[in-house]
Order: C-alpha cells, then structure tokens, then sequence
C-alpha cells in the first residue's frame, strides 16, 4: 500500500499494508535498532500493541469512560436551564441555552490544540492535564455567580473535554492492530454517544430533587474518579513519542555525540505540530468532505434533540401557543424520552463490533491488503436507516399516535447516527497514522459547529413545519450525501495518495 504520509525528517512516518504505524527513518545509524525511531522487531515490547491485553485494556477502557463523561456533561445541565434562568433572572430562552451550545462548540476547538500537542508532547500528559482542569472547572461551574460566568467556564470545560472524543480513535490506533480497532472503536463511540441523553436523564432526576448547582457537584465527583482512573493506569501509548523517548535514553546509554534527531528545533515543531488541524482541514480532501459529513449528520441529530422537549415535555408553552401536538410528560418522564437514542446508539455499536471486525478481515484476505476504505462500508447501511428513523419520527408524532412509536422511529435514527459516526471516526484514525489526532480534530471543528449553532433555530423549524413535514426536510437533506460512502470507497486510497498531507 502506499504511503499516505510524505515529509521530510525529524517526523517522517509510514504506515504498511494493516495501516499501523512502522517508525520514521533517522539518520543516526549508530544507534542500537534497525532505524534510529523504528521498533527493534515486530514484537518489540515496547511497542503498545504488543503490550498484554490486561495492560491495554484499563487504559482503553479509561479513554471510553472519558468520552461518555465528557458527552454526559455536555447535555446534563439542560434539565437545570430551567433553574438557571430563574437565579441569573433570564428571559431570553437562547440565551439560557448557550452553556450548552458553547459547551459543544468547545467541543469542536479544544482538539485543534490538544490533538497536535498529544503528537509532540505524547498523550498521557494531555489526559492527565486536560482531565484535571475538567474536574477543577465543574467546581467552577457549581459555584458560579452568573450565567455569563457560567457560559465562559462551560465553554472552556468543552475544550478540555474534548480529550477522548478526537484522542479517542488515534490512542485506539496506538493500542490495537488493525483487526482488533473494530470493538474498541465501538465502545468509544458508544461512550461518546450514548452521553449526551443519559446525562439529560441523569440531570432530570438530579434537579427535580435538588437546586440545579447540584447536577455539576454530580459532574464533580464522577470527574473526580475519572481522573483518579487515569492516574492509576494509563501509560503512553503513542509510538512516535515513545521511539523518540526511547532514542534519548539510547543515545545517552552510548554516550553518543550526535543529538537525537526530531527534537533538535522545539519551536519549529510545536509551529508545525499546532497548525496540522487547519492544514489537514484545507489540504485533505478526505478530511474535507468527512468533515462536512459528519456536520449534516450531527446537524440532523441536534435538531432531532431540540425537538423531543416540545414532543414530550409538561412545559406547553410554546407548544400550545403555536397548536403543536405534546404528550405532556413530567419533567422526568421528559428525560426518559431520550432513552431512544440511548438504546439506538447500543444497537448501533453492537452491530459495528461485529461488522467492523467482520468486513476488515474479509475484505483484507481477499484482497491481500488491508485499506483504510474497508472501514466506511457500514455507512452504506445508514443511507437506509437514517431517513426511515426521522420520517418515521416525524409523522407518529404528526399523527399524535403512542408515545411509543416516536421512541421506536428515535431508535431506528440513532441507529443510523451511530453507523455514521464511528466509521468516520475509525476510518480517519486509520488513513492518517500517526497523526490521525490532527486529522480528527479537523473533521471535529465542523461537526460541532453544527451541534452548538442548530439547537439555537431548530425548536422554530418544527413549531412552524409541525414534526413531520420538518422530519421530511430533514430526511431529504440527507439525500445528497447517501452516495459519499460508497464514492470513498473507490477513490479514498487515491485521493490519499493524490493530496499526501505534509506534517
């Protein structure tokens, strides 16, 4: 297979056939190994994948906790905007939302610096200093005296928890071959996924017995495990860090007067290693057409979300006002609501575990080679779903039938949703090894962007098209991009090589 990525020392890499990491080329020939930052042999121990799967593990299953934790915040204060707006005497409703939204958009920025300094600095450093300043923020958040305090700290625990939704896939990279990143993948995304409504549950039960500053005590003290998790297992797993670490330990062993190669110009590389999102975002074509992907379909998810308070929600308001049909839930059962999503993102991960791990190793023995492409086939599926969830949303709720049927369409979507997600997220985790985590932060600015700008407008689009002709435009907008799975297939190993990204 050929490369993908082309650069010049100190942090030229290659992938082979199963799209792993190999090592770079030195020019220090004296020390001990086949290449100054290449592993000795294939089964070196040094190297994370070779480590034994109780090493592994912890460590992988510390990076998923991270992602459901950073997804449940993000949306367990929204039981509480109600109580927010009446401390902080709020009127404005839009603006009442916006911890929420910047939380998101935070989501979309912390990556563009915590993923190129995980390349330069290695991972392990960027959990444990992100993850730290999660936990001491929700403190923050707990004890804020306004709301516009409230919305900068929520802005800035978006950024920080941003960690394991773009480091996520790319340390998954670091741990687990090829043929085993299928299951691990799944139950990140699952974690990242399956967050944002559980904390919506989680919150609505937390508020409807205590003052709402009690939902980021709640936030506090699961951050708080969290971090003690991360401190009691996770090891450095990303293999250009530990080859070069590994280098100077050599190097001064052999008392040799050559300095290590790719550590010589700091400034240089830190200029280098923070700029790769924006550079993957404008010189990848693959990144730039994922990135947009991956926005419509969030964008679909979050306007889906803002609805299910005006289905289902006992504040009728807004719906009464404008003749819109609700169920007229208690603010718990409200929460409940989102159980749909939850049980479509499971059944969403459950199906990839196996296809995922199914499609690769067939496609890999039949074809000889192992592509990055095998990933996205999966997506073809949702082209199916995804419409069929909305539409099937929409107009059971339009036709004021059991609550139950809206539940099932949500389930179906979610499906879909899920299909989507996390084959973008491991196809992008493969294709650009080793620094899959600047390309992941490029596709992931785009997608958040959607996720903190539609709940702003998109109770307005279903209070004036009614849920089913507004789940029909939704469900025809995703028309145009039912081919690009299959189109990615066939030209992504091209376009690769066509638009190789310079590091």
């Amino acid at each position: 297979m050929s490369n993908s990525l082309q650069s010049p020392d100190p942090e030229k890499a290659f992938r082979g056939d199963d799209g792993t990491f190999k090592g770079a080329p030195s020019n220090d020939h004296n020390v001990v190994g086949p290449s100054a930052l290449e592993w000795d042999s294939p089964a070196d121990p040094d190297n994370p994948k070779n480590w034994k799967m109780r090493q592994r593990v912890p460590i992988a299953g510390v990076i998923i906790v991270i992602g459901f934790l950073a997804g449940f915040i993000s949306s367990a204060s929204v039981p509480g905007t109600p109580g927010t707006q009446a401390e902080f005497h709020v009127q404005n409703k839009i603006i009442a939302t916006l911890p929420t939204s910047l939380y998101v958009l935070g989501f979309g920025l912390g990556p563009y610096v915590l993923a190129p300094l995980s390349e330069l600095y290695g991972r392990k450093i960027v959990y444990q200093a992100t993850i730290s300043s999660f936990t001491l923020i929700q403190i923050g958040c707990a004890l804020s005296p306004s709301l516009p305090t409230l919305i900068i700290l929520r802005l800035i625990a978006g950024c920080f928890g941003s960690i394991a939704p773009s480091l996520g896939p790319a340390s998954m990279s670091d741990l687990f071959a090829a043929h085993e990143r299928g299951i691990s993948n799944s139950l990140l995304s699952i974690g990242v996924l399956t967050g944002p409504p559980m904390g919506t549950v989680i919150g609505s039960f937390v508020v409807s017995a205590k003052p709402w500053p009690w939902i980021y005590w709640l936030t506090t003290a699961f951050s708080g495990i969290v971090l003690i998790a991360n401190v009691l297992f996770f090891k450095e797993t990303y293999e250009p860090f530990i080859l070069r670490r590994r280098l100077r330990k050599r190097s001064q062993h052999t008392n040799l007067s050559s300095s290590v190669p790719g550590i010589q110009d700091v400034t240089t590389l830190f200029l280098r290693a923070i700029t790769r999102p924006l550079r993957f975002m404008y010189t990848s074509p693959i990144v730039m057409i994922l990135g947009a992907f991956q926005a419509y379909s969030f964008a679909m998810l979050y306007l889906i979300l803002v609805s299910l308070p005006l289905l289902f929600g006992s504040d009728h308001q807004v719906s009464k006002s404008n003749n819109l049909f609700t169920y007229n839930f208690t603010p718990i059962q409200e929460g409940l609501s989102y159980l749909g999503l939850v049980i479509g993102f499971i059944l969403g991960g459950t199906f990839q575990m196996r296809a995922q791990t199914f499609i690769y190793r067939t496609l890999t023995e039949k074809n000889g080679v192992g592509r990055p492409e095998y990933r996205l086939l999966p997506m073809t599926i949702s082209a199916v779903f995804f419409p069929i969830g909305l539409l099937w949303y929409g107009w059971s709720a339009e036709a004021h039938r059991h609550w139950i049927l809206p539940e099932i369409g949500l389930v179906i979507f979610a499906f879909g949703v899920f299909l989507n997600f996390q084959s973008v997220q491991l196809y992008v985790a493969e294709a650009f090894i080793p620094f899959s985590a600047s390309a992941l932060a490029a596709i992931t600015l785009l997608r958040c962007i959607a996720g903190a700008a539609f709940p702003l407008f998109g109770q307005a689009m279903f209070i004036k098209l009614g849920y089913g002709w507004a789940s029909t435009v939704l469900a025809m907008l995703f028309i145009p991009a039912v081919p690009v799975p299959w189109v990615l297939y066939r030209v992504g190993e091209r376009l690769r090589n066509r638009f190789p990204f310079k590091p």
